[in-house]
């Protein structure tokens, strides 16, 4: 059973597709139903796709094979990955913004909307469940889409230790171990990640650890503790190219990079506990969690653009402590469930910024080191949220399903750094939103003879959402001014789709449409040295289609394809000051422009061969994708790609088994990601040429 922090426990636990008798189910506040009932799109990755063959240190591993989803590995391990759900997601500069991120019922999003996908521990997680659409609007701020890691302690705990290395210096060992009866179950984890880096100056260190433990009374009782750690200590951050220097050298770093030490430290640690009562006539939960992240940024901002009084200097210093509770109740009638909650949350947040240069005694400017402050400010975030969601199963397999939240956040700012030029910023804002889904499908089936049985289900739904700004959206003024960007307002949404899933004999397909309307969408106005601001568009809209097939043939095949399409464009003009060095300019974005950073088409292959004992496999990856404007203005974009990658893996006797694999195999030159609207032209994030990867572990039966 899986309860996500956010009240609205989501569990899908995908089986055969061709097991027409029993099909998936999906849990929503706890009502576990069919699949057919839920008239949403959604998937789930796994089991094998999780681990089998893969380094298992990037969600962009397991992303790849969800229609609707697309990952831009910046392969920067100083600023995470840019994941995106339909378009949402696509202005972050790091982690993650747009979408929900849980692991085991803790958030990876805090108070604000920003999440940060490192923190998901992919060697210890069994599944991994990806909501779309309308429907992930219930999880209230910044549900664009909803990512749920869940360790399931009824599985095989995979007690044992496995490590790999590749050509570029980099190498991962972890280990993990679990037990326990009926009563209580727990499991533990750890690895260790280093990198040199495929680019000067983009080394990387990280340590993850991981325990969760259940205790079960009674049957309809359970209460489970979930701690994880991340300690990443100064990882190199290689900044983005020009795309001069990118076509010069595909494999560069920025110079400013290298001039003033660009780096981050990251401390982030989580807990949370919940219990939850579950029977047939409904139930309640109660849980709560803390998380402490520390972030200290030296950035390349450049000596001159830290004279003006309100400059927040070029070092970033951040202690955010968040804590959140949550309870609720449901009830269930024949035919009829409904359950209401209530959530609260609050953030503090310690802000610092220093200048990233001192003036020795003999006038030589050392860079790279923090000198004279130049922010200081204490920030708090405290949310209160109630929602409802209700569902109702009609004759001739209909479903209907709708929920809606209410929600109060509160943001203040005590500025304690007052100096000539830079006056007391210190304020508040207050914003009250609400969401709002529905949605129905009908299940179907037909055939006559077991290998021409099919069933499947078709459904719409439509909702209506919104994303306030998080800490460090306003933390920046587009137009260099000092304080608060007080002038950035929620985005609103409102969203509607229609799909289908389809399974037929070891087969099954998915196709769903949607559209998004966008209104005072916050996008990045500038990104200079590693700092972004932000402000907010006029009108958006994102029309798309995701596809997805999936099967088994000729006894020892598979086969897996995914297909993203979006048009994302700005449909009403907008304006926003901006500082270009030291010269002020206001930008203008005409309607019809795409939205940057999105890909207008995407895609994933795979095709695998598996020997009858499974004890060798091997299979080919193929990964593509469109080009990608890099700012409002389209003034330039990251070329198309596609990408191949071989893999194999074996099993031995004893519990040994290993893998090695191919990534890039023909050694394209690609950009992982792009920098949105990058002030000094370093749009272009590079990804890694031919690499190749082995890995040895052993797992005790």
């Amino acid at each position: 059973m899986l309860a996500s922090v956010s009240g609205l426990p989501l569990s899908l636990q995908a089986q055969s597709v061709d097991d027409a008798a029993t099909l998936d189910t999906v849990r929503v506040l706890g009502e576990t139903r069919p699949l057919s009932a839920f008239p949403g799109a959604v998937t789930v990755v796994e089991g094998e796709a999780l681990h089998r063959g893969q380094q298992q240190v990037s969600l962009a591993e397991p992303l790849a094979r969800v229609p609707g989803i697309a990952v831009l590995d910046r392969h920067n391990y100083a600023q995470d990955l840019q994941i995106q759900s339909r378009g949402f997601g696509a202005r972050s500069t790091f982690g993650v913004r747009g979408l929900r991120l849980l692991v085991d019922g803790i958030p990876a999003t805090a108070a604000d909307g920003q999440g940060q996908a490192a923190t998901f521990p992919l060697g210890s997680l069994d599944r991994i469940e990806i909501l779309r659409g309308p429907l992930a609007l219930q999880y209230g701020n910044a549900a664009g889409g909803v990512i749920v890691g869940h360790t399931d302690l009824s599985l095989d705990p995979r007690t044992g230790v496995e490590a790999w290395m590749d050509d570029n210096d980099s190498w991962r060992l972890a280990a993990r171990a679990g037990g326990g009866d009926q009563t209580l179950r727990w499991r533990v984890g750890g690895s260790r990640f280093d990198s040199d880096g495929y680019r000067p100056h983009s080394a990387a260190e990280r340590m993850q650890g991981e325990v969760v433990a259940e205790w079960m009374p009674r049957t309809d009782q359970r209460l489970r503790l979930v701690a994880n750690s991340l300690v990443q200590p100064w990882t190199e951050d290689p900044l983005g190219l020009t795309r001069e220097d990118w076509e010069l050298d595909p494999h560069a770093t920025a110079p400013a990079a290298l001039l003033f030490n660009t780096r981050k430290k990251i401390d982030n640690h989580q807990f949370g506990l919940r219990w939850e009562r579950d029977t047939t006539a409904g139930g309640s939960w109660v849980g709560g969690h803390a998380i402490d992240r520390d972030i200290v940024q030296f950035l390349a901002i450049p000596e001159g653009a830290q004279q003006a009084p309100g400059s927040g200097g070029g070092v970033i210093d951040v202690a955010r402590r968040s804590y959140g509770f949550d309870a609720g109740h449901r009830w269930r009638w024949q035919a009829t469930s409904l359950a209401v909650g209530v959530e609260v949350s609050r953030l503090d947040e310690a802000r610092e910024g220093y200048e990233n240069f001192v003036v020795a005694p003999d006038g030589e400017v050392v860079r790279g080191v923090r000198g004279r402050p130049r922010r200081d400010e204490d920030n708090r975030i405290e949310t209160r949220e109630v929602y409802a969601i209700a569902d109702r199963r009609f004759a001739g397999d209909w479903t209907v399903l709708g929920g809606a939240r209410l929600a109060w956040m509160d943001f203040v700012s005590v500025d304690h750094y007052v100096a000539p030029g830079n006056g007391d910023d210190s304020g508040r804002l207050d914003y009250r939103e609400h969401a709002l889904s529905l949605g129905a499908s009908r299940a179907f089936a037909g055939g006559g003879s077991d290998d021409e049985t099919f069933n499947g289900e078709v459904f719409a739904s439509f909702g209506r959402g919104f994303e306030t700004p998080t800490v460090t959206e306003l933390a920046y003024r587009p137009d260099g001014s000092a304080g608060f960007n007080t002038a950035l307002v929620p985005a609103r949404y409102h969203s509607g789709e229609l799909g289908l899933r389809w399974r037929v004999a070891g087969h099954e397909a998915t196709a769903t449409a949607y559209r998004v309307e966008g209104e005072d969408e916050i996008v990045p106005a500038q990104s200079q040295g590693g700092r972004a601001s932000f402000a907010n568009a006029g009108r958006t809209r994102r029309n798309g289609v995701e596809l997805s097939l999936a099967g088994d043939f000729g006894g020892h095949w598979s086969y897996a394809l995914v297909g993203n399409w979006v048009d994302a464009r700005f449909i009403r003009d907008f304006s926003y000051a901006i500082v270009r060095g030291t010269d002020a300019e206001t930008r203008t974005v005409p309607a019809g422009n795409r939205v940057p950073g999105i890909a207008r088409a995407s895609g994933f292959g795979e095709l695998a061969w598996r020997r009858a004992d499974d004890r060798l496999g091997a299979a080919m990856e193929a990964h593509v994708a469109a080009a990608v404007p890099v700012d409002d203005l389209n003034s330039d974009s990251a070329p198309g790609q596609a990408r191949l990658a071989l893999r194999f893996d074996w099993q031995a006797s004893g519990g040994w088994h290993g893998f090695a694999r191919i990534d890039n195999l023909f050694d394209r030159d690609y950009i992982g990601s792009v920098i949105v609207n990058e002030g000094n032209g370093r749009f272009f994030e590079p990804g890694p040429g031919r690499t190749f990867t082995l890995g040895l572990g052993w797992q005790m039966h």
